[in-house]
């Protein structure tokens, strides 16, 4: 029915069209960036502040750890 190796082949030879390598590298914009920047920021603001809850004397109230 089908030459599975004809067709390999055939896909194998065919030139390549840059337009759509292109468009498979397109670039992630500045402002998604960005905001994961400050996602990260935020997320080692919390941690930092559980963190120093965590190790207070006056906050920590389930043991001196």
């Amino acid at each position: 029915m089908f030459d599975v190796d004809k067709i390999a082949k055939k896909v194998a030879e065919e030139s390549v069209d840059e337009d759509v390598l292109q468009e498979d590298k397109e670039e992630i914009p500045q402002h998604v960036i960005d905001e994961a920047k400050v996602d990260e920021a935020i997320m080692r603001r919390h941690d930092q502040r559980q963190w120093e809850m965590y190790n207070d004397r006056d906050m920590n109230w389930s043991g001196y750890r």
